[in-house]
């Protein structure tokens, strides 16, 4: 989800609320959109604790002189619209020499819908979600994995139908899980958010075997309202 996905939702369900209709979501996302410019990732390096080691750490990123005068350049030489803050700093190279270099101390980004601002987005479809469910009748189809917000709009849409097989619904991947842990704990998403965690304990109220049945199975639903 960005800001333009989030107000078109908004206003998909905004509209079902004010003609008093079901609202569907048919889900399969990733969550909030959340990254960085690719443009800005090419000009940056990472000075480490140990260049020989890079699992202890990092001590900063930076750019070479080079790299942040092309970029000041780009942006006709005011620093107040560069998509990047820091400050000079002296890196030391081997030899007992040193080099200039400019260390990164804020990110702000070049592009649109990379940033935090997808997460006030997320706020939004969310306090939508909850009040469309006091209005009017909601549904969610799961046809594939549902991420961050995407699990939060789930189960604030409260009826849901879950298909079988590649539609975890999961704040986040087992991966993070297991690195926070230390240990090999999940190998799966669907250990996380599978219909066999979430049709137990109630988020998910109908599991379904294909695309096709799980519209099936909400036409049927949708028959009784």
């Amino acid at each position: 989800f960005g800001t333009r996905e989030d107000i078109v939702f908004f206003k998909a369900s905004e509209y079902a609320r004010q003609l008093g209709i079901p609202r569907l979501f048919l889900t399969a996302n990733s969550g909030a959109r959340i990254g960085m410019a690719q443009s800005l990732k090419d000009r940056f390096q990472i000075c480490f604790v140990d260049a020989q080691d890079p699992s202890k750490g990092f001590k900063y990123i930076y750019m070479t002189q080079e790299n942040y005068a092309e970029l000041l350049q780009k942006y006709g030489g005011d620093v107040s619209k560069m998509p990047v803050l820091g400050q000079e700093q002296q890196l030391e190279l081997d030899g007992g020499k040193s080099e200039t270099v400019f260390r990164i101390t804020d990110v702000i980004g070049e592009e649109q819908d990379l940033g935090v601002e997808n997460l006030m987005g997320s706020g939004l479809i969310a306090g939508e979600t909850s009040r469309a469910y006091n209005d009017i009748f909601t549904l969610t189809l799961v046809i594939g994995r549902t991420v961050g917000i995407g699990a939060y709009l789930v189960r604030l849409g409260q009826r849901t139908i879950q298909k079988t097989r590649n539609a975890p619904i999961i704040l986040t991947g087992y991966q993070a899980l297991n690195k926070l842990m230390g240990r090999e704990i999940y190998t799966t998403n669907d250990q996380l958010g599978g219909p066999m965690i979430m049709y137990p304990n109630g988020v998910s109220h109908l599991l379904a075997e294909t695309h096709l049945d799980t519209v099936s199975r909400a036409l049927e639903w949708l028959a009784f309202v």
